[in-house]
């Protein structure tokens, strides 16, 4: 068994899209007509990134601080560095891992954690 792919929920799909394409450096898959507006982004060979534009079922409910401690999912990237750039300029906060890992956390426009690990 492997992974296939994962999803988040997003409120506004196009301002999702500029986040994951030009901030974090994804790529657009092909994504079958699913009867709702979404993207899914090529992670490695063969697994994805599935944003859904629907109703967000934990709309209301409090999220942790650190994205750690929050629903999330992680990637790994060669250089942690160039990310941290490109945050920085976008203006997207993170924080480092607590665990001392090379690894750190940041949310996407909707406050989905994401981890990401040299």
């Amino acid at each position: 068994m492997r992974l296939h792919h994962v999803a988040v929920v997003v409120s506004d799909l196009e301002c999702s899209a500029r986040f994951y394409e030009q901030v974090i450096g994804l790529e657009q898959g092909l994504r079958p007509d699913l009867g709702f507006p979404g993207l899914f982004y090529r992670l490695g060979e063969e697994q994805q990134l599935h944003l859904m534009q629907i109703d967000d079922p934990c709309n209301g409910h409090p999220r942790p601080e650190h994205g750690g401690r929050d629903h999330h999912f992680s990637l790994s990237i060669d250089s942690l560095d160039r990310l941290i750039s490109r945050l920085d300029e976008a203006d997207v906060p993170y924080t480092k891992s607590r665990s001392g890992r090379a690894a750190i956390f940041f949310r996407d426009p909707d406050g989905n954690a994401i981890e990401i690990i040299q």
